[in-house]
């Protein structure tokens, strides 16, 4: 059971836990669908049975160890086109927390919106947005954090405790992470998307440093830049090649 948060101003003052649940995602879209739920309500689960990440990837984690929840957001100030602005500063939110929690240890964001531990995944973000007009009209903002789950069967991730060698209470990283995702998120609608988006560029894996990726055939590129629509910018022998979403794959 996760209490409801007293630090913050409006996220996590409504938390709907479930013991078990298919995806959280699926639940905060309906209910934001059937009913005027408060901006900032936390939908949260220990056991998610049928958790979806990006590119239709499925999000696999051990009941009761990790952080598996979504969140109901109103971005109506962020543009359609600009909408990749949310996914900067959410992915920012989560980088920060576990680099709080880690310290020293080498955190960053791998684009879209992973977060990475010496180049383990530790947390994957799943955003849906839903448009009304030129601009957004609500976002499910899903966030799954490895914590205290040690084994995961052959898949390139860590975990809090991998790292820090000692387990962690669920309610204190929530907390934590509830609160950075409100900070940058009030950052994003006092319109300073410039500092975000440089913040992004600092924390992104593979910025200015030639990586492996795959796309139709294997290649070494240096990340340039991202755009406002997230559209990946890499330089290739010399040439700027840009990227959508399904388009490219790090070789970690």
């Amino acid at each position: 059971m996760y209490k409801i948060l007293a630090n913050s101003l409006f996220l996590g003052k409504k938390v709907i836990y479930m013991p078990s649940c298919h995806s959280t995602n699926d639940i905060a879209m309906e209910m934001a669908r059937k009913s005027d739920i408060p901006e900032g309500t936390v939908i949260i689960t220990d056991d998610q049975l049928k958790g979806r990440g990006q590119r239709g990837n499925e999000w696999v984690t051990a009941a009761g160890k990790n952080i598996t929840m979504s969140i109901v957001l109103k971005p109506n100030f962020v543009k359609a086109s600009s909408q990749f602005s949310l996914n900067m500063a959410i992915s920012l939110a989560v980088n920060a927390t576990v680099k709080q929690l880690l310290s020293e240890i080498n955190c960053s964001v791998k684009w879209p919106n992973d977060v990475l531990v010496n180049r383990k995944k530790i947390s994957g973000i799943l955003i849906e947005n839903s448009l009304s007009g030129k601009n957004l009209d609500y976002s499910i903002v899903g966030v799954g954090l490895n914590v205290n789950q040690s084994i995961f069967n052959g898949i390139s991730a860590t975990s809090l405790k991998n790292e820090l060698k000692y387990e962690l209470q669920l309610q204190d990283v929530f907390q934590r992470l509830v609160e950075n995702i409100e900070a940058f998120y009030l950052r994003l609608k006092a319109g300073r998307l410039s500092g975000i988006k440089e913040e992004y560029l600092s924390s992104l894996y593979g910025y200015k440093i030639k990586l492996k990726y795959r796309s139709e055939f294997e290649f070494e590129g240096t990340i340039e830049d991202v755009a406002d629509s997230g559209l990946l910018s890499v330089s290739v022998d010399g040439e700027l090649r840009v990227f959508d979403f399904k388009e490219i794959e790090f070789i970690l």
